[in-house]
């Protein structure tokens, strides 16, 4: 037996087939109000170890993963497996140690927290 393999044109070999998911752009909606931005992103058939929400410099990253629904169920026929993929670019005044994110019926709510020293405040005037 031989564990020498040839890296070239062989008559007798088949192509190989790589299956290549589907990536799309979940649709999202951005809300913002004075305690930060909420973002509500549609991610149908996804489950909560689906889903990669990553920041680093300034950049929010949402990945998820729709797997392919058991074989001979009616969802089969109506959903494929998919990839999501969706970038921001993240205000400096949020706080990254207060960003939430919960997933519940395929709708992934991701609040981001404006930080202390960013959110408007009211000074009292003194009279002297």
């Amino acid at each position: 037996m031989s564990n020498h393999t040839t890296l070239g044109k062989d008559e007798k070999a088949a192509p190989e087939r790589v299956q290549q998911r589907a990536v799309t752009t979940p649709l999202v909606d951005v809300y913002e109000d004075k305690e930060g931005l909420l973002l509500i992103a549609d991610l149908p058939g996804v489950t909560k170890d689906g889903v990669r929400i990553e920041l680093e410099k300034g950049q929010l990253t949402i990945d998820a993963r729709r797997a392919d629904p058991p074989a001979g169920t009616l969802v089969a026929s109506e959903y494929r497996a998919v990839d999501y993929h969706r970038v921001f670019s993240v205000p400096r005044d949020i706080d990254p140690a207060k960003i939430d994110a919960s997933l519940t019926a395929g709708v992934l709510r991701l609040r981001l927290p404006k930080s202390d020293a960013a959110k408007p405040r009211r000074i009292e005037v003194r009279a002297g």
